[in-house]
Parts: C-alpha cells; structure tokens; sequence
C-alpha cells in the first residue's frame, strides 16, 4: 500500500490547529508504479513472478487526516486487486506515529471470503527505524494473523524484518520470517532482495530469493 507521511506537532500546537481549523489546507496526490514482480510480505503474487502496474490517488489533511485508493493489475490467485484505506499520522520531532484501517477487495473474484479481508495497522518510527503491526480484522473468514515488521533506512539502503505470526490456515500458510534489502539507486528507480528465512512448515513458501525492479513515474 502507498504510504503517506505527514508531519503534526502534538500537545498544545495540536490543539491551536484543530481551533484553527477554517486556515487548514489539504492535498491530493498521486503514484504509478511499474514492477518486475508483485512483492508481497516476502512472496510473490504475481503469475510467474510477472511485472505489475499500480498507482494510488490520496487525500491527505493538515491534521494528519489521510484517506486514498491503490490498485494494482496483478494478483496471482485473486486478479486485479484495489485497496481502500483511512488513517491517521503524526510526528513530534523524530518521533513518529501512524495509525490506519484498509478493505482489500478484488472485482473479478466472486468469493466473498476473499472480498472480505480487512487489516488494521499501527506504525511508529524514529529517526531511521521503524516498527509496525498489522491485525486482520475478521478471523473468521480470514483465519487470524499477526503481521510485524521491524525496519531501518540508512542513506540509500532500507532493511525489513517482517514476521507472521498466529497464522491459522486461510491468509498465511504457515508462521514465516522474511528479510528484505531495497537500494534507491534514484527517487524513481529501486532494487529489493527479498528472502524467507524461516518457516514453520517446510515447503509453504518458496524460499528462493526473490529480486524486484521498481520504477516510480515522476507526477507532479
């Protein structure tokens, strides 16, 4: 999903803000994104590790307020995938915080297990490091699922630790650990080595390690 970063001061300046609500501003954005292969949590969901087109359209508000849509032409098991999403960021200093819900929905697929997957997340970063929790929100139909991640971003290189866990049947095969390496060779232009490290279950997953090419278009 397209992440949105916004800046808010908190405490006393937070509350001048939203008193201030009529001089507030808010934006819309946009992304298109072309890549060798849809990277998913350490798997690959497109046909054949096949190239996939998306991009986003977000709304985003003074306040920390942000909202969008993402799609994306390639799923493997599911087709043509688009992600409504709703969340709130902030940050004091280095610190920062995210906290968001996302509906995952497929038009071409008819099952309405599939239709019906939901996460919650909540995110914290300072300075380069991060941290974040994904929860589904329906574990009847989805199974149940913990998903964390652990990142860090040095100059042009970014690092992600990402762990299942509680997995149970539907959504994740198997509790699995995967580390991914991403270089920015440019603001458009990125390479990632993603690899699954362990797994519960041998075989679940393909532990081959996967590369992905990425190319963001330049939108003004």
């Amino acid at each position: 999903m397209t992440k949105l970063t916004q800046a808010i001061a908190l405490a006393t300046a937070m509350t001048a803000g939203l008193a201030a609500t009529a001089t507030t501003q808010a934006e819309v954005s946009a992304s298109a994104d072309l890549a060798s292969m849809y990277l998913w949590h350490g798997q690959s969901l497109s046909a054949n590790g096949g190239a996939v087109v998306s991009g986003s359209l977000d709304y985003s508000h003074d306040s920390g307020l942000y909202a969008g849509v993402w799609g994306t032409s390639g799923d493997t098991g599911t087709g043509t995938e688009y992600d409504l999403y709703v969340g709130f960021a902030g940050a004091a200093g280095d610190f920062g915080y995210d906290v968001a819900y996302a509906s995952y929905l497929y038009p071409a697929n008819d099952n309405d297990d599939v239709n019906d997957n939901a996460e919650v997340s909540l995110g914290f970063s300072y300075a380069g490091a991060s941290l974040s929790f994904l929860k589904n929100t329906d574990s009847d139909v989805n199974g149940d699922y913990l998903f964390t991640t652990l990142g860090y971003e040095m100059d042009k290189f970014g690092f992600v630790l990402g762990n299942a866990s509680n997995t149970e049947g539907k959504y994740f095969a198997t509790d699995y650990t995967h580390v991914d390496v991403t270089f920015a060779y440019n603001d458009n232009i990125s390479f990632t080595a993603s690899q699954i490290v362990d797994q519960d279950v041998d075989d679940s997953f393909d532990d081959s390690t996967l590369f992905v090419v990425s190319y963001s278009l330049p939108i003004e």
